[in-house]
């Protein structure tokens, strides 16, 4: 192998294993459906009720526990608020 293959083989290598540690956050956080970019349809940094109802398909429990989400009752979700309450469902 040549100096320049070696090079090229190495910068796509270097590249690929920098670029996993992102590709895992994405994936992990659309698993389901249920990550929070991924109910953030218009990204605009939050989740409206009408967002997270449709990502939860219409479930009849999805306002209720908005609700719950919803600690400032602002109508919307921040991520820490959708963090805190996975954490509480973990539980």
């Amino acid at each position: 192998m040549n100096t320049t293959n070696h090079l090229n083989l190495t910068v796509a290598v270097l590249a690929a294993v920098l670029c996993l540690p992102v590709t895992l956050v994405g994936a992990e956080e659309k698993k389901g459906n249920r990550g929070f970019a991924a109910m953030d349809t218009d990204k605009d940094g939050k989740v409206s009720k009408m967002e997270y109802i449709a990502a939860q398909n219409g479930n009849a429990k999805a306002e209720s526990r908005f609700a719950k989400l919803d600690t400032d009752k602002d109508g919307f979700l921040t991520k820490a608020e959708h963090a805190a309450g996975q954490k509480k469902k973990d539980k």
